[in-house]
């Protein structure tokens, strides 16, 4: 395969993951010499690390990153006064619920800042998830509605965005700072099945501001965040979330056994692992090894945009990632596997590749283009058909 991972992009991984000795910083600050400092800052905006960038590089003193330091110090205290402000918003309504008889978890970007990061501001995050059980959910929605929450859409018919998922639809606060997306379990079904577990059986307690919240235990923790890349981002995620990964491996001291036990036993399909598996494999990784991240320059900044969140354009692209993680799996079933153990091409790979801004996207373009002509062969042809077949059925049965 071709090296896709620029060396840039190499040295802000490594630079952001935890540094574990004194040999690794010098070889950091030294790497960061021959390095564009504006390059560096501008690749950690793009990546969600400006804060985490900020609070690394400080105690190195790097020669020439000094303007740098001061920018990055600015994002830093940003998002600790805003993360400071979502999750005080979030232990009032904790208290509320809990006064109701409702238990919650924090998930995802929330909980890995106060257990993984320990510094309120260095992990940011666009809302807050939780999550609670099926039978609190309408509860939930009542208390959050006497905060004077709304729902992210006013028209109730959009609901049905979000049947298929794993979480109700997202509420805002009043002045909309806060979005906070209340999930009823764990994993869903969609294109990993993952066995039912209650995470809340073995859920931990970590406290901030002077209140215990409950967080995932750190192993199940790890699959829901891998979970969380390959299916919500379809591998179009960010280096924020490739830290994160290492981060809770190097603050827990997870064992790469342990974990693969829990992935074995959860997680129902053998393809599906594999599609997990250099994640996995890039989790527990020390800093500087980076055969298995490789590939991670493929990321598609357009489909994780905020603008394009919500246009065809991100809904085509999400399409044709579906399309490619059901022929993935398809391929897993089949003989036709041997083709791409001829080739040495992992499932991951193979999606990476498809993806891939360094080959002019032209798997990318084509898997738009087929799904831009089925839906229309859909819309202009097969509709009309059952239309003409429901009209002539009803005069069928007319006397």
């Amino acid at each position: 395969m071709t090296e896709l991972f620029d060396p840039s992009r190499k040295l802000l991984l490594d630079l952001c993951s935890p540094v574990q000795s004194p040999e690794q910083a010098a070889l950091l600050k030294q790497a960061l010499q021959s390095e564009n400092p504006e390059k560096i800052a501008r690749l950690a905006i793009i990546e969600f690390l400006a804060p985490l960038l900020y609070y690394q590089l400080k105690p190195l003193n790097v020669p020439g990153y000094e303007n740098i330091v001061l920018r990055l110090k600015d994002s830093y205290l940003k998002n600790t006064a805003r993360n400071i402000l979502l999750l005080k918003q979030v232990k009032l309504l904790k208290k509320q619920a809990e006064g109701e008889g409702i238990p919650f978890l924090l998930l995802k970007g929330a909980a890995l800042a106060i257990t993984v990061y320990r510094e309120t501001g260095l992990r940011p995050m666009a809302d807050i998830d939780i999550l609670v059980r099926p039978q609190h959910a309408d509860r939930l929605k009542e208390l959050m509605r006497q905060n004077n929450m709304h729902p992210l859409f006013r028209d109730t018919n959009q609901n049905w965005l979000f049947a298929i998922k794993s979480h109700i639809m997202p509420y805002l606060s009043p002045d909309d700072t806060l979005s906070l997306e209340a999930h009823i379990r764990l994993f869903d079904d969609r294109f990993i099945s993952v066995a039912d577990i209650d995470p809340f059986e073995d859920a931990v307690s970590v406290t901030w501001d002077n209140t215990a919240f409950l967080t995932p235990s750190p192993y199940t923790a790890l699959l829901y965040n891998l979970y969380h890349m390959a299916i919500h981002h379809n591998f179009s995620f960010r280096l924020r979330d490739v830290v994160d990964l290492r981060a809770m491996v190097s603050s827990h001291a997870l064992l790469p056994g342990q974990f693969l036990h829990l992935a074995d036993t959860l997680i129902r399909q053998p393809e599906a692992k594999e599609l997990l598996l250099p994640l996995i494999r890039t989790a527990f990784e020390a800093p500087g090894d980076h055969q298995s991240v490789r590939f991670f320059s493929a990321y598609l900044y357009w489909t994780n945009s905020v603008v394009l969140k919500y246009l065809p354009p991100q809904l085509l692209s999400r399409l044709s990632d579906a399309t490619l993680r059901t022929a993935i799996m398809a391929l897993g079933r089949t003989g036709l596997s041997s083709i791409r153990t001829a080739l040495h091409v992992t499932p991951y790979e193979a999606s990476i590749f498809y993806k891939s801004p360094a080959h002019g996207g032209i798997l990318k373009k084509t898997g738009i283009i087929v799904w831009t002509t089925a839906v229309g062969i859909l819309t202009v042809i097969v509709l009309p058909l059952f239309y003409l077949a429901g009209k002539l059925l009803n005069r069928s049965k007319k006397p």
